[in-house]
């Protein structure tokens, strides 16, 4: 599936028919011709998300199957990002110096 061209891929018809594993390892520009109307008719969460992870940005499919996904698992598709963890207020310097103004003097 990672090497199927353009018109293959107009010719899928049915997603249904592929599995999951399939339609994971599309390229995105072959992912950005699958049809509405087959995502439409896809029914199989994890082949939803599997199209949803082949199809990188293309923002047609992803409104689409954002809202396919958020309706059918009940919650928010793709789930977020839990916040960054934050140092308490009391926390020592990273660089480990005694001073918190000073930077470390490591070399990248």
């Amino acid at each position: 599936y990672r090497e199927l061209t353009g018109a293959a891929v107009r010719n899928l018809g049915s997603l249904e028919a592929s599995s999951k594993e399939s339609l994971a390892k599309l390229n995105p520009q072959a992912a950005s011709l699958i049809s509405l109307q087959w995502i439409e008719d896809l029914e199989d969460v994890d082949k939803m998300k599997a199209v949803a992870k082949s199809s990188g940005e293309d923002p047609r499919i992803r409104t689409a199957l954002t809202a396919k996904l958020t309706d059918a698992l009940g919650s928010v598709y793709p789930p977020p990002l839990p916040p960054p963890a934050r140092e308490p207020r009391n926390a020592e310097p990273q660089d480990g110096g005694d001073n918190p103004g000073t930077r470390s003097s490591a070399v990248f």
